[in-house]
């Protein structure tokens, strides 16, 4: 329940630039002119749109690398929300960085990574007031029905999960060394997603259409005969 619609940002931030051409998230939907769109690329993507939006770019999932050891972007998105407002200081954003964490149980050391990296994002962003909207849209109310325990996705024609490729989502990407690979299959068995299958000599092929980069099958493979790369496609 702490989610809601937004039907006419003013900021949008994006995760992976490969969501801006995604017509099921349509991430740029309602956005007004002058309204701001922060994408996570360390590189410009050519954006189709007429609207005269200001576009910002930056390299947070290199950041949290570098801080963190994991592409784990809550803190650097939510310090870059919150310089683009203006509206909320380095020292509450980093207040509420600790105090959200602490609450998850985290580690103090890994606390500390995040505020750092919380820190850096907030300082390399430059904040944009919003200068020129005077569009004021009623407020369209969306009734959310509960659905109990029965409540869960449906798919409405046969197989169109096949048609929604998903492998657009990944940020590192698992490759098979068959030099390591003993063929034990349980990879093909871990794998959440059913991304791999086996071929005639028993070896894992990955159907990286699908493959979400979630590398639990770089966790349980025994031979370590996975390795993982980062995408190349908006790097």
């Amino acid at each position: 329940m702490e989610r809601g619609h937004i039907f006419n940002p003013s900021y949008v931030l994006v995760t992976t630039p490969s969501l801006l051409f995604d017509m099921t998230v349509k991430p740029l939907e309602g956005m007004a002119e002058d309204s701001v769109l922060f994408v996570n690329s360390p590189k410009e993507v050519s954006i189709e749109q007429l609207k005269k939006i200001r576009v910002i770019y930056g390299d947070l999932t290199g950041l949290a690398l570098k801080y963190v050891g994991k592409d784990i972007l809550s803190a650097a998105m939510g310090a870059v929300a919150c310089k683009l407002s203006g509206l909320i200081s380095l020292q509450s954003t980093l207040g509420a960085v600790e105090e959200e964490l602490a609450e998850l149980g985290l580690e103090t050391d890994i606390i500390e990574k995040n505020v750092q990296l919380a820190k850096e994002c907030y300082l390399s962003t430059e904040s944009v007031g919003l200068r020129g909207l005077n569009h004021k849209p009623l407020h369209k109310v969306v009734e959310v029905r509960y659905l109990g325990e029965k409540g869960i996705p449906d798919l409405l024609s046969v197989g169109n999960t096949a048609l929604r490729k998903t492998g657009s989502w990944r940020v590192f990407k698992p490759i098979v060394d068959k030099n390591l690979c003993t063929a034990c299959s349980i990879c093909y068995i871990y794998c959440p997603e059913a991304c791999i299958s086996l071929d005639e000599r028993g070896y894992p092929v990955i159907n990286y259409d699908h493959c979400k980069g979630c590398l639990v099958c770089t966790t349980e493979c025994p031979r370590n005969a996975i390795r993982v790369e980062r995408e190349t496609a908006w790097s």
